[in-house]
């Protein structure tokens, strides 16, 4: 695959084109970042939900899906993504190459008109959104939120977090709160709109084989009355340790208790060290070759289930598990314990190398979705990197066991949170 080439439209505005050519469609997506804060987290969030309902042209969905039908099943689709303390707006659009069409036919450009009458021409009256749109959709944002109390596993761990990151920017859910929803008018909403457009930096991802100069001269043209006058991008805190182990424990009416702990690691993706910092969380945590799976889940049957992840922008690392609430104080103890183990070198070469090969798979597999393929780049963007997904593999073939160890020592335990059952 080709680099990716970068061409700014104008300052604060850049296009982004991923000439991947195994693709037999074109991806376009317009990305505005803003500082994640609790003031407008909703309001972001909603935007989103919102503008996807119709444009100035395209007045609802049904007019949405019959045009993305007339242009051979064309995608269209607006979502909020968080990376660190950056909530990107995103609108993406997808279509089939047009060297792929009968009769000479062309889409890419019509899909993105389409795309950018969706961003800057969205259906609006008497300086509001639709008061009906607006309506239903603060209902469906209002059930996303309290949503994630319905998975225990996933709630378990942003209590976690919260917990961790009180009165920081990172405490934040993406999603906002259902007190702010609740307060959104269709004017106040429209007025977000506008502060988004003007006072965001904004990525462009071209993703495919397509004709690059012509995008890049519809986006010159159609934002030319945009000139963002935030440049820079949100970047998160590294998390500092508290140097304290701390616990919280909270009851929920669950059967199955869930225990998750985080680690300060310190290092940010543009530490040389990151890549070694994949390859220990791979080991310790992340898979059925992992330490947590065979030692924690299998040999010892302490956990339902007991993963890592690495919170990529925070420098920070977090455990999940479901457990027995009788089992709490051993698999808490047995998941340090495998810590300790790899800051003294206890590493397997089959633990070793299959970390390493299962990384490299992964970025890889990233190669076959447009969509995972733009966002990797995004999240480069974001942290302030600039590694291909070639030269990333080829960092992590060069991490050694050594890496890794110096890595772990480096790892202290944090807190530890319990949702526990009443009984």
């Amino acid at each position: 695959m080709n680099a990716i080439k970068t061409y700014e439209v104008k300052p604060g505005i850049r296009l982004h084109h991923i000439p991947a050519e195994q693709f037999k469609t074109v991806s376009v997506g317009i990305h505005f970042h803003r500082q994640l804060t609790k003031s407008e987290a909703a309001s972001n969030a909603l935007l989103t939900d919102v503008m996807q309902r119709g444009s100035s042209k395209l007045k609802d969905m049904a007019a949405i899906n019959r045009y993305m039908q007339a242009l051979y099943g064309a995608y269209f689709d607006a979502d909020i993504r968080r990376k660190g303390e950056d909530q990107i707006l995103s609108f993406v659009i997808s279509t089939v190459e047009d060297t792929f069409l009968p009769d000479g036919d062309t889409c890419v450009l019509k899909a993105v008109a389409t795309l950018l009458d969706m961003v800057l021409c969205p259906q609006v009256a008497d300086n509001a959104f639709r008061a009906d749109y607006v309506k239903q959709e603060k209902v469906n944002l209002i059930n996303d939120i309290e949503a994630i109390m319905n998975d225990k596993r996933s709630y378990a761990l942003w209590r976690l977090i919260e917990n961790m990151c009180t009165g920081d920017a990172y405490s934040v859910y993406e999603l906002g709160d259902v007190e702010s929803v609740e307060k959104i008018t269709p004017k106040s909403l429209f007025e977000q709109y506008n502060t988004v457009l003007h006072h965001s930096p904004i990525d462009i991802f071209v993703t495919g084989n397509t004709d690059i100069d012509a995008i890049l001269d519809m986006m010159n043209k159609r934002f030319v009355n945009v000139t963002p006058d935030v440049l820079e991008y949100p970047k998160a805190t590294l998390y500092k340790s508290a140097d304290t182990y701390r616990e919280v424990e909270e009851k929920y009416d669950i059967t199955q208790a869930k225990l998750s702990m985080g680690f300060y690691t310190g290092i940010a993706p543009c530490d040389p060290r990151y890549s070694a910092l994949m390859v220990f969380n791979s080991i310790f945590g992340s898979g059925a070759h992992s330490k947590l799976f065979n030692n924690v889940r299998e040999k010892l049957s302490l956990a339902y289930y007991a993963a890592s992840r690495l919170e990529r922008y925070k420098g920070m690392m977090l455990v999940s598990s479901g457990i027995e609430f009788k089992n709490k104080q051993k698999a808490e103890d047995e998941i340090l314990a495998q810590l300790s183990a790899m800051k003294v070198g206890d590493i397997s070469d089959y633990e070793f190398d299959v970390s390493v090969k299962s990384i490299i798979n992964s970025l890889r597999s990233l190669q076959d979705s447009a969509a995972y393929l733009s966002d990797y780049y995004l999240g480069q963007i974001v942290s302030g990197t600039s590694i291909s997904l070639e030269e990333q593999c080829d960092l992590i073939s060069k991490v050694t066991k050594n890496d890794v160890v110096s890595v772990a020592q480096e790892i202290k335990p944090e807190m530890v949170y319990v949702m526990r059952g009443d009984n």
